[in-house]
């Protein structure tokens, strides 16, 4: 930490001394013997980092030289933007009072910090510090060839450990009544989480739960915040409950019916009381026979604790295995391995002790190290003899001295984020950037050093769990032990504060750094920017708007702010324009939107010199006032773009209050390395020459045209080696998603797609023009809404299908596959043992799902919704679907009785029947063993007296049934039954009498049944008697509305 900023510090007094600033202030000579102090100190740094580990005197030496060098870092900042401020005021004279003052209190303060600073220089000679060669970045390093990340390699050693997991969930835990707990205990660095995520991750594990959850407790065991992330998990959305009692109703609403998986990682409470009330909470959600809890945990007290069965103590890996992951890092996957450094690893290794952290960490320290005394020295090195560390933290101490100094700070920086927490890399960088940790070399920008600084750190393994999606953003975490490291060593964890902005009037940013004044990484979720003073802001570098709800403009003052180098901008609706004349932003790397406006400095000129990357949206371009302006924005040369999006306005024309579409268009062409494309509501007929150009749009991976009403033809997008995702919606006159010319013998098409969505394609005939062609072999999620001439070849990958809006002929082609023999067209279609969901929605004159449709034998969903003529399934059908396990029949208010043919779905384990007037349930619903969970929702009542007999139900919703007076008599019989939600019946006056024989039931909600609520009132309702035994009953339950879907655009701003 200390040698980045001195380096900072040192080189501000010279640019302070260059531009006379000094000489002006009368503090040229002070200024000159600062920075000679500074760097003889800079010299001993190297030494002072490691001796501070066993030398107290030494670590607060390095804190006062720290404090110091801020307050001094603090006062140049502040004459910069003193002096600019009254220079800019031609009223202020060099005399004037005003400068006078200045000058005297920045010659008073620069004084007194010199005088501390010759105190410390002093200081540093009683240490006995050695002077060390500085260390700069080669430019070549062979480290910052690193280009892709990759994910964690194989896990060596732990096969066993994770069969004896496995065995006792599926077998063991699964015959227990009571919610079954298993603990994993060993030390920081054994693989604890790494073994829990093997057995999380495995098939025969998913298979057999009906819901996984993974929450990572750490040292805060909060059961609230356990619970949010209980919720969070398993439903995939945050549902900001407030109070305990709301997290508590809801657990159990995710948790009713179903046998799951819950993994409680890194747990460290020993409390007694803590356990016990979050258990109470989460059988109370009626557990399933055979829900198991995984817990891992370092303390053999927690898992005393917490666990039902004997735990499962997790020792170091073998030797064999521990050496073969740490060469895997040290050597490379196929590197040569000198002899004489392997018999220095194997050594090193042995003082690892089993731990693959250790392992990994070390070896990839030595990665790059081919000298033998180098391998020695980490060897023999004396942190190992550190009393108070274990040989695991040494290893982790060995690595982080073995980091250049100017890396240093930028991992300790990682200590100020909480333990597990997801970071992101761009973020991090920027902070970075911020605070200083790194800056530009050479012809490297700020940026790509960051991202350099990030690549070796991830290299050491500082890093772990590495996830990137399609267009390279990237996220990542920290082991535990590491952060332990960080965290100790770190300066900023004390110093840095990252809760975000809550009052406007403070300025208070997003970071605050106790010794600097000057605002450098600012985030609002405000609605108002009007009252940002720029005068405060001159070092501000990063500035994100979130959620601004009523920002329709910018300040003028904003272009003032000339070290802004990131502005973000997401979800601000209001917004109508882009700061005036943003193209003075030199320092701007990162917009992620402008919009276009018809004035002068609004206009795509100001794009012209940004050197922007990443993501940008370029908003109006109906507003474009020539096309020589759309050409000045200069795309084809911002190569560090990886997403952009054009939008028009929704105009019917293609020429509205500015010149041609198609030719604005044709000036905005992008260079040729992007991930990801967008066109929004562009009004020509064609696109520009460049699209059809796949040299350009070769890097592509996600695609999306939406509302382009006047296009009869797209780009070949199926010659595109990369694309995975492809949208294409409200386009009215296109007959094929690619027309261009294929070779069938040797052309492929859509070689990489794996997700098609086609939306409002009214003429859209087939996917390629040319007939006989390979297409989409990767193909996964398919969605087609309202485009009803689509015809399909085979599609033999296809996993999930939803159609909207089709009709008979359609469906019947998802039928097919290339093994039919006794059909014609068989070249056409879905083969039949891939698709496991379907989803058929909104079907005019579909009357029965075509008999094509049995071919789907290893379907396991099916959903009908809003097929208003659909009356019935054929027996033949049923028979078939033998794999179904859920079925959703919605909004078809002709559907008859379903017939005998249900016996056949003896896999069926969920039925859904909404709004379905006339269906009822056959007599031999008995043959549904499977049958745990069943939704009835203003349906017919006589399909109640179907429900009879069903043997394995567990879970049974009853929703709107506003005629109904009585329950049947045959739900008393129903003794599997654990949940029963009764909701909506105005008119139900009591329940069965038979129902005290619901003795598994462990929760009744009942809500909207005046009457019935009536009596079943605690102690003294009429029907009380009869649901006393229930452990849990909620009256005046409220049915959470389902959230409407959202209607798809390019995307957010």
């Amino acid at each position: 930490m200390a040698d980045a900023l001195l380096g900072i510090v040192i080189q501000n007094l010279g640019s302070f001394v260059q531009e006379e600033l000094a000489t002006y202030l009368g503090v040229g000579e002070l200024t000159q013997r600062l920075s000679r102090k500074l760097t003889l100190i800079r010299a001993v740094l190297k030494d002072a980092e490691k001796k501070q580990i066993t030398n107290d005197a030494v670590k607060e030496w390095l804190q006062q030289l720290r404090d110091a060098a801020y307050v001094l870092d603090d006062i140049l900042d502040e004459c910069s933007i003193t002096l600019k401020a009254h220079g800019d005021n031609k009223r202020i004279t060099r005399f004037h009072p005003m400068k006078i003052l200045a000058r005297r209190n920045i010659g008073k303060r620069m004084k007194e910090i010199a005088k501390e600073i010759d105190d410390i220089a002093e200081e540093r000679m009683k240490f006995g510090l050695q002077v060390g060669v500085m260390e700069h970045q080669p430019e070549d390093e062979e480290w910052r060839q690193t280009t892709s990340v990759i994910t964690e390699s194989k896990v060596y050693g732990r096969d066993r450990d994770k069969e004896q997991i496995v065995e006792y969930l599926l077998r063991h835990a699964s015959n227990s009544e009571d919610l079954s707990v298993y603990s994993i205990v060993g030390l920081g660095g054994y693989g604890k989480t790494t073994l829990a995520q093997l057995v999380y991750k495995d098939e025969s594990v998913t298979t057999h739960f009906d819901l996984k959850i993974w929450v990572c407790v750490s040292d805060d065991f909060s059961i609230m915040k356990i619970l949010h992330s209980i919720i969070e998990s398993a439903t995939g959305q945050n549902h900001n409950l407030s109070t305990l009692e709301l997290m508590q109703k809801k657990v159990q609403e995710v948790l009713q019916s179903k046998k799951y998986l819950l993994v409680l990682d890194d747990v460290w409470n020993h409390e007694q009381i803590k356990w016990e009330k979050l258990k109470h909470y989460l059988k109370s959600g009626n557990t399933m026979k055979g829900s198991s809890i995984l817990v891992t945990t370092r303390l053999d007290i927690v898992a005393s604790i917490m666990g039902t069965h004997p735990a499962h103590h997790l020792v170091g890996l073998y030797d064999d295995d521990i050496w073969t992951l740490f060469k895997q890092h040290a050597f490379g996957p196929n590197g040569e391995e000198p002899a004489e450094l392997a018999a220095i690893g194997k050594e090193i290794v042995i003082k690892c002790v089993g731990s693959p952290l250790a392992a990994k960490v070390l070896g990839s320290l030595l990665r790059f190290k081919n000298e033998e005394h180098q391998w020695l020295s980490v060897k023999e090195s004396e942190l190992w003899k550190l009393s108070e560390d274990n040989p695991i933290m040494s290893a982790l101490r060995l690595s982080y001295f073995n980091l250049n100094l100017s890396l240093r700070p930028c991992f300790t920086f990682c200590a100020v984020f909480p333990k597990d927490f997801e970071m992101v890399k761009e973020n991090l960088i920027q902070l970075w950037m911020a605070n200083g940790l790194v800056t530009s070399r050479g012809n490297l920008q700020m940026e790509h050093v960051g991202n350099e600084v990030w690549n070796e750190l991830y290299q050491r393994s500082f890093f772990q769990e590495v996830k990137s999606d399609f267009v390279g953003n990237i996220t990542f975490k920290m082991h535990d032990l590491v952060h332990d490291l960080a965290h100790h060593i770190s300066y900023f964890a004390s110093k840095v504060n990252l809760n975000p902005l809550t009052k406007i009037e403070s300025l208070e940013p997003f970071l605050t750094l106790n010794h600097h004044p000057s605002l450098v990484h600012m985030c609002f979720h405000l609605s108002l920017l009007s009252e940002l003073y720029v005068q405060d802001c001159q070092k501000l570098q990063t500035l994100k708007l979130e959620g601004c709800d009523y920002l329709s403009s910018f300040p003028k003052q904003l272009t003032q702010l000339h070290d802004l180098r990131h502005l973000v901008i997401i979800a601000c609706q209001r917004l109508t324009s882009t700061p005036f004349r943003i193209g003075e932003l030199t320092c701007l790397k990162t917009l992620t939107t402008f919009i276009v406006g018809s004035k002068n400095g609004f206009g795509l000129a100001e794009l012209h010199n940004l050197q922007l990357g990443g993501k940008l949206h370029i908003k109006g371009l109906q507003k474009v006032l020539n096309e020589e302006d759309a050409r000045k924005a200069n795309l084809i040369g911002k190569k560090d773009l990886n997403r952009l999006y054009l939008s028009w306005g929704g105009y019917a024309n293609s020429q509205v209050g500015g010149v041609d579409a198609e030719r604005v268009l044709e000036a905005l062409e992008p260079h040729s390395g992007l991930k990801s494309f967008g066109v929004q509501s562009f009004m020509g007929t064609q696109f520009p020459p460049w699209m059809r150009n796949t040299s350009i749009l070769k890097g592509l991976v996600h695609i999306i045209f939406y509302g382009c009403k006047n296009c009869r033809q797209l780009p070949p997008f199926g010659k595109l080696p990369c694309l995975t995702n492809l949208h294409v919606s409200g386009m009215r006159d296109i007959k094929y998603i690619d027309d261009d010319f294929y070779e069938p013998a040797t052309e492929k098409a859509f070689m990489s797609l794996k997700k098609l969505t086609l939306c409002d394609l009214p003429n859209l005939e087939k996917v390629l023009e040319v007939e006989g062609v390979e297409m989409l072999p990767q193909l996964l999620k398919l969605h087609i809404t309202d485009v009803p001439k689509l015809a399909l070849q085979s599609l033999p990958s296809v996993e999930s299908l939803s159609v909207s809006g089709g009709n008979e002929e359609l469906l019947k082609s998802f039928s097919y596959n290339n093994c039919s023999k006794d059909v014609a067209s068989s070249s056409r279609g879905i083969a039949s043992n891939n698709l496991k969901s379907l989803r058929i929605e909104d079907f005019d004159g579909l009357k029965e799902l075509p008999v094509e449709l049995s071919r789907l034998s290893a379907l396991e969903s099916l959903t009908i919704t809003y097929c208003d003529e659909m009356e019935s399934f054929s027996e033949h059908l049923l028979q078939c679907l033998s794999s179904l396990r859920t079925l959703t029949i919605n909004g078809c208010g002709r559907f008859k009785p379903l017939s005998n043919g249900m016996r056949h779905l003896t896999c069926l384990e969920t039925l859904h029947i909404r709004y379905c007037l006339q269906l009822v349930f056959p007599h031999n619903m008995n043959s549904l063993t499977s049958l745990r969970r069943l939704l009835l929702w203003n349906c017919n009542e006589n399909i109640l007296d179907g429900i009879e007999g069903i043997p394995s139900l567990q879970k049974l919703s009853l929703y709107h049934f506003p005629s109904l007076t009585s329950l049947p008599d045959c739900l008393g019989a129903m003794t599997s039954l654990q949940v029963l939600d009764i909701y909506e019946f105005p008119n139900l006056k009591s329940l069965p009498d038979n129902f005290q024989q619901l003795q598994n039931l462990q929760y009744l909600s009942i809500g909207r049944c005046p009457k019935l609520e009536k009596r079943c009132k605690r102690g003294k309702g009429e029907d009380w008697h009869k649901i006393a035994h229930i452990p849990q009953v909620e009256l005046n339950f409220k049915l959470q509305s389902d959230a409407e879907p959202t209607k798809p655009t390019i995307s957010g701003n």
